[in-house]
């Protein structure tokens, strides 16, 4: 565990009831030092699953559990807890070395002592939100969009071949626009920008689904808030959709 947390497992210690509510501002004043931005963003940061090395051990070592975590007032109560602290063991090899399928001797690496292994269960479900088309100037027009962040997926139905493009942005309404009318040094937008042209001058149609809402993350067995201004968890999504869709038999103009 690290020491930045010790001072909070102090804290706990010097307490004489059972329960005690503490917003994330008292908590960052007991340990001297912000939370990091993961402990705002993720219910994840505030479990109580124990894991050698953990932030958490701060609280579960003296004796005390996480509840009723509201991140959006900025609060979490401490409980103290009525079962022993438990500890998982990091997964270990059973050997150093060993032979390989060609009588090699290899090494075996034993697993990190942190967070070592994770469970990690997606889902999501593709929202149709219109077709692309050219303009009466011949311009590329998409279907009005929100603002906001997403996750995005072009639907290119050809006559010989299919082909998708999924990405992300923190903001789709902009990132469709530079697609419609690409800077000279944004090499994707004008290579899309040509694609989506080229495409309809075929004769082909293209269809666009959007991800806004609705997605579920669980990791370790934790359900996780998923916040898709988070960059990061935008990525993760995307690089699920382009994997998932792979398996397909149709092309993935990403690559």
């Amino acid at each position: 565990m690290s020491k930045v947390y010790q001072p909070l497992g102090d804290f706990l210690d010097d307490q004489t009831s059972d329960r005690i509510a503490l917003s994330f501002d008292q908590i960052e004043q007991i340990i001297h030092r912000n939370l990091p931005q993961s402990a705002r963003t993720y219910d994840a940061w505030w479990s109580n699953s124990p894991v050698e090395g953990r932030h958490n051990e701060a609280w579960l070592k003296r004796g005390w559990a996480t509840a009723d975590l509201n991140r959006k007032s900025r609060t979490v109560k401490f409980v103290r807890s009525t079962l022993p602290a438990r500890r998982e063991k990091p997964l270990r090899a059973k050997a150093e070395r060993r032979a390989n399928a060609d009588g090699e001797q290899v090494t075996i690496l034993k697993a990190a002592p942190t967070a070592a292994a994770h469970d990690i269960a997606l889902a999501f479900e593709w929202k149709m939100l219109g077709n692309v088309n050219l303009d009466a100037n011949g311009s590329v027009a998409f279907p009005s969009v929100t603002s906001g962040a997403g996750l995005y997926r072009l639907r290119l139905d050809g006559v010989s071949r299919s082909q998708m493009y999924i990405g992300e942005s923190v903001n789709l309404r902009r990132r469709f626009g530079n697609y419609r009318g690409p800077g000279p040094t944004q090499q994707t937008s004008l290579r899309i920008n040509a694609l989506l042209k080229e495409t309809i001058a075929a004769g082909a149609i293209i269809a666009v689904d959007i991800v806004t809402e609705g997605v579920k993350l669980t990791i370790n067995g934790v359900q996780v808030s998923v916040d898709l201004t988070d960059k990061a968890m935008r990525r993760m999504i995307e690089h699920a959709a382009i994997v998932a869709t792979g398996d397909t038999d149709i092309e993935i103009a990403n690559r």
